[in-house]
């Protein structure tokens, strides 16, 4: 079997020979995320030709193994390619159709190129850390300039794929047809890892909460409880489904102001967007910032979802009352508990813990893995949350 950077080597050979490349010098260098991407190798590439324009390239090649793929709810490498080569590129049309201010646009990776081979799934990017953008420590809360800049981007996203529903409805419905929540794959993925991580949740408890949570647990989740949350009936559109600051870039710009840009669209789904929003503060944030700036960070996002639509020329009162915002956000207060239970062992792990999708490696190894000191801390400031909250 080839390595990753073989097949990486195929895939640029094509992709610069559609570009008018002859004999180009290729630098391959790969790269760590430190425990954040767990589906593919990742390369940076320069590439640089007499009378050519030089390249700084990003490459992501898929690893995933046979086993885990039978597993696993979807196919995140076919949505991926889906999300570059058409859903983004008819949002850069419908910001452009629009005229969208440059300042209020969401910025959207620079797409290169594509391999579809079952076991060499490749995506060629823009290279965004040549150009001064990096990922948030993982490891580290959010704080409310760089969370504010991440949902008013999230914003953008979702008003987007409204505006998308609008301007193209039969493919709207087609693409959310095709992305939509894989209900019965996910609860086999959850009821063969659900007494697990609800165990593993349980030891890290505080003595004072351990009860509390428990009781909870058993009278409310069961492996079905996170789905029905994917496959309510509110307001379906096509969320981004993981995001979380390790897939976001970010840098700050001349003018002094944050600039965040998400990437990593494996994981498109039709869903709420309340999912994406309360998984980006709850994957990404300790409980010190959540007490300071959890519901003016909620309503942050839905003024940036009003603003965002005005741009591409719908009605917020229409498309996404406040009342029925409010109301929605109340019935999904307990999803952020689920997320603490069920994504923070695998957000938090160490770097040298974090398991791996490649091989003979499945779904009930990849959850078997070490969890880190920090994991109780973010843990039990949820737990907090939530008694505080009145919900558990």
């Amino acid at each position: 079997m080839s390595s990753p950077e073989e097949i990486l080597r195929k895939s640029l050979d094509d992709i610069l020979k559609d570009k008018n490349y002859k004999d180009p010098k290729i630098s391959i260098k790969p790269i760590s995320t430190g425990g954040a991407n767990y589906t593919s190798v990742l390369f940076l590439i320069t590439v640089s030709e007499p009378d050519n324009e030089d390249l700084k390239l990003f490459a992501k090649v898929g690893i995933v193994g046979e086993k885990m793929r039978s597993q696993m709810p979807t196919n995140f490498y076919d949505i991926e390619r889906f999300a570059y080569e058409d859903l983004l590129k008819k949002y850069e049309k419908i910001q452009d159709d629009r005229q969208v201010p440059a300042t209020e646009r969401l910025r959207i990776p620079k797409f290169y190129g594509y391999n579809a081979k079952l076991y060499e799934e490749t995506i060629v990017l823009e290279d965004l850390s040549a150009q001064g953008f990096t990922t948030y420590d993982r490891l580290k809360s959010i704080d409310w300039d760089y969370a504010s800049k991440s949902v008013e981007a999230l914003a953008k996203f979702h008003a987007l794929s409204i505006a998308y529903k609008e301007e193209y409805p039969e493919e709207y419905e087609k693409y959310l047809d095709t992305m939509k929540f894989q209900e019965e794959a996910f609860i086999a993925f959850m009821d063969s890892t659900f007494d697990k991580l609800k165990e593993t949740a349980l030891s890290v408890t505080l003595e004072v909460n351990k009860s509390k949570l428990k009781k909870y647990l058993d009278e409310n989740v069961n492996a079905k409880t996170m789905v029905q949350f994917y496959l309510t009936d509110r307001r379906k559109i096509l969320c981004h489904g993981d995001y979380r600051p390790s897939n976001l870039m970010h840098r700050v710009n001349e003018n002094g102001e944050l600039e965040v840009i998400p990437v990593d669209f494996q994981t498109i789904q039709g869903t709420t967007p309340l999912i994406d929003l309360f998984y980006y503060i709850f994957a990404g944030s300790d409980e010190n910032f959540r007490r300071r700036h959890f519901w003016d960070l909620v309503d942050h996002y839905y003024r940036e979802l009003c603003s965002a639509l005005e741009n591409v020329g719908l009605d917020p009162r229409k498309v996404y009352p406040e009342d029925e915002f409010d109301r929605e956000v109340k019935e999904f207060l307990p999803y952020g508990l689920l997320i603490g239970i069920f994504t923070l062992p695998i957000i938090t792990v160490d770097t040298e813990d974090a398991p791996s999708m490649d091989g003979e490696n499945d779904m009930s190894s990849f959850f078997n893995m070490k969890t880190s000191s920090l994991f109780p801390e973010r843990l039990n400031g949820i737990i907090n949350d939530y008694i505080r909250w009145g919900v558990i």
